[in-house]
């Protein structure tokens, strides 16, 4: 099946067609805007009123055609575009990063709300990914040292020039998490959005996740779940400073199982929901 012409109505027609077995066509909708305003100089507006007479070019029309291709090969429409917005700053995103999800901003804004009045001095990411959560604090926080820590050379690489882009400066640092010796660092906020998602949850993702985005920073096993959070754990006792505060994204189906790890080693705890009621955050403060 090919494009009927190069006219917007018909490349909107052509999208229905192709993706309806896959999407629902409210996201349809979104995402072919979205090609044709990154593809075209046409704006969202001029694509809902003018669509009956808007044409694009030879060359605009090729690159839209290959991207419904990928949309309906499930490749996701950040990576296809080559970026995302996250809160009000830009992140690039490739095949080496997690792609910032609305929960993890939802974090972010917790983070910020909380400790706008504080001050802190030394703010720790890790498992920073894309950098997204490290530039949106440092944005916020702009007398703030900010470390990043990440194991992937592609991902460090990626946040690095995310960070450039946007004009903040990070420490970034190549570390596995699991096997971290940092020691007396004196943070006043650790954050982290590890690796949460069990083997056995794979089938409740869908092939946008599963076919594009990195396993190593989506994954871990059935057997220790919360590998991470002891980690993260050992990370905060060496590190935290007195009176810091963590924040951490969390499986939905472990969140007291999370708490309870930090809750035993005499941290205030509390577990916040998302926007979906889901166990989504677990906040732990050192006395």
């Amino acid at each position: 099946m090919r494009i009927a012409s190069n006219k917007i109505k018909d490349i909107i027609q052509f999208a229905y067609q192709e993706l309806d077995s896959i999407y629902e066509k409210q996201e349809i909708r979104t995402m072919i805007h979205t090609i044709i305003e990154h593809f075209t100089d046409f704006n969202l507006m001029k694509i809902l009123s003018q669509k009956d007479e808007l044409r694009v070019s030879e060359s605009e029309l090729l690159k839209i055609n290959f991207a419904i291709k990928d949309l309906k090969k499930e490749k996701p429409l950040q990576q296809i575009i080559g970026y995302t917005d996250f809160l009000d700053i830009r992140i690039e995103v490739n095949e080496h990063v997690l792609i910032p999800r609305v929960e993890t901003e939802e974090i972010v804004q917790r983070i910020i709300r909380e400790n706008k009045n504080k001050n802190p001095k030394r703010i720790a990411d890790l498992c920073s990914g894309s950098g997204c959560i490290s530039i949106a604090l440092k944005k916020a926080f702009p007398q703030s040292e900010v470390y990043a820590y990440e194991i992937s050379e592609e991902a460090i690489k990626k946040s690095i020039e995310n960070a450039e882009k946007n004009k903040e400066k990070i420490n970034f640092f190549k570390e596995n998490i699991l096997k971290s010796t940092e020691k007396n660092q004196e943070f006043d906020i650790i954050v982290s959005n590890p690796p949460y998602v069990r083997e056995c949850e794979k089938t409740l993702m869908r092939n946008n996740v599963l076919l594009y985005e990195p396993s190593l920073a989506l994954f871990v096993s059935d057997e220790d779940p919360l590998i991470f959070y002891k980690h993260i754990l050992e990370f905060c006792n060496r590190n935290l400073a007195k009176n810091g505060c963590v924040y951490m994204e969390i499986n939905e189906f472990l969140g007291k199982e999370t708490e309870l790890l930090f809750k035993n080693k005499g941290y205030k705890t509390i577990v916040y929901k998302d926007f979906k009621d889901k166990d989504r955050l677990v906040f732990a403060k050192k006395d």
